[in-house]
């Protein structure tokens, strides 16, 4: 079987102190808000489907809302909306009592005029909506769902009065077939960035509207983004929650040369690099066994045991598959994606999803590709990484690691800069491990800056050898 070797750098403070993971043999998994893309898992997401389909998205929106104006009422400032956003909320999810609520706010909000002619040209007259359309239409009705949800709690007192209750609405009788024939003329005559500047002005006065408000009334910081545009942009944000799980990721690199690698990860050359060995299958994929792994579903029961994680090559490209949405709703249980999503008033919709081998297939080798692409501004970094899919929430979002086994570790680089401190606290914890695991082929080295090649290489540091007769 061959090896294939990788490397992972590490600041001098993630091996010791609050984390310690050169003792604990530790590998941190992070979230993709603590990586330094922010594009990191990007993917070019568009919506595409039949009236029944556009129906219950605009319902969901207004679930959403609804949702979070309740917790507005009752919790207040102190509230997270952007931290507690959860996209996977279903009317199932409410209170008895406020699911009675939301229907009678549902059928005054989908059964408006507004919102038939809005669904009724969308799901008629356009093919892939992308995201800026997609919050152009939202940003449009965002008003008048406000309207619908405070006129209710208005009427069972459960707030003083319906402040968008002086708004005027009638400007939104110009979302008709009209109005999409003059998108798909300026489409046709100017390409698609003429049509979002022109379903971006269509927002400007109901954006003005309830700035307005904003300002008058003199709403913190919480309920501006609650009553203002701020919520469509995080609702179409947290759509992907429906889509695919959350995932963390420890990066590794092929190489160990590039000098700007060893000053962003290496902590300017003061850090180390570790260097890992790792056994390659029969199809290819090199893998490392870990320790901790959950296997099943949730938190309870969860089995924690030795599992392969395969390392993933970056593709670094700027070019990104297309996603549908509607094609892609992972997270929910089937019986819950059919009656919120694939159906409305007992009628299925011709489109909806029937889970096969198929659809599973696809839909891993999209959630991967997104996963595993980053654009040529990072080539530099020959990155390889080790996933894990947050499946139901079973891993902690900010403290997952996981347990190499010492003998995949073969050695450890020392920067340019690492100091003598440094190294001798590493190389005491690594010669009780050497002992402890019998691994005395585990070999240390000293970084340094090859003129000739312009790189930074690397010698071994042979006085540095371990014995058997040596630890006793």
């Amino acid at each position: 079987m061959s090896i294939v070797t990788f490397y992972r750098f590490r600041a001098i403070e993630n091996l010791f102190g609050d984390y310690s993971e050169l003792e604990k043999q530790s590998i941190f998994f992070a979230p993709p808000h603590l990586l330094n893309d922010p594009v990191e898992g990007f993917k070019d997401i568009y919506w595409q489907g039949n009236e029944i389909l556009w129906t219950n998205l605009f319902n969901h929106y207004l679930l959403c809302l609804m949702k979070w104006c309740i917790e507005f009422q009752i919790i207040g400032d102190d509230f997270d909306l952007e931290k507690h956003f959860d996209a996977c909320v279903t009317v199932d999810d409410l209170h008895e009592n406020f699911q009675v609520e939301f229907s009678v706010i549902s059928d005054r909000f989908i059964g408006s005029d507004y919102l038939k002619n809005l669904i009724s040209g969308i799901s008629i007259h356009r093919g892939k909506v992308e995201n800026s359309e997609l919050q152009c239409y939202l940003r449009i009705i965002h008003p008048f769902a406000l309207y619908c949800i405070y006129e209710r709690l208005d009427e069972i007192s459960a707030v003083p009065e319906n402040s968008f209750k002086n708004i005027d609405f009638s400007s939104l009788n110009k979302i008709n077939d009209g109005y999409f024939a003059d998108l798909k003329k300026l489409e046709a005559e100017y390409g698609e960035d003429k049509v979002r500047a022109f379903q971006k002005s269509n927002t400007f006065f109901f954006e003005q509207s309830y700035v307005a408000l904003t300002l008058s009334s003199g709403m913190s910081k919480f309920s501006k983004n609650l009553f203002t545009t701020a919520f469509t942009s995080l609702y179409v944000q947290k759509l992907e929650q429906l889509m695919f799980p959350d995932w963390f990721t420890a990066c590794f690199m092929s190489e160990c040369t590039n000098s700007s690698v060893w000053g962003n990860y290496g902590k300017n050359h003061t850090g180390v690099c570790m260097v890992f060995s790792t056994e390659v299958d029969s199809v290819g994929n090199s893998n490392i066994s870990l320790d901790g792994a959950i296997h099943g579903w949730g938190k309870k029961g969860a089995i924690k045991g030795k599992s392969p994680f395969k390392f993933y090559p970056i593709e670094y490209e700027h070019k990104y598959e297309s996603i549908n949405f509607f094609d892609s709703i992972g997270q929910l249980p089937v019986p819950s994606a059919y009656k919120n999503w694939f159906s409305l008033d007992g009628v299925v919709s011709p489109l909806a999803q029937n889970y096969t081998d198929e659809w599973r297939q696809q839909y891993w080798d999209n959630f991967y590709k997104s996963v595993t692409k980053k654009t040529k501004d990072w080539e530099y970094e020959n990155e390889h990484r080790l996933l894990i899919c947050n499946m139901s929430g079973s891993y902690s979002q900010t403290d997952t690691t996981l347990r190499y086994d010492f003998k995949t570790l073969k050695g450890i680089i020392f920067g340019i800069n690492t100091s003598d401190e440094d190294k001798i606290q590493i190389i005491k914890v690594i010669k009780n491990k050497v002992k402890e695991n019998d691994h005395y082929d585990f070999k240390f080295y000293q970084a340094y800056y090859c003129r000739n090649s312009g790189e930074i290489k690397h010698y071994e540091m042979s006085s540095l050898r371990f014995k058997p007769s040596m630890l006793g």
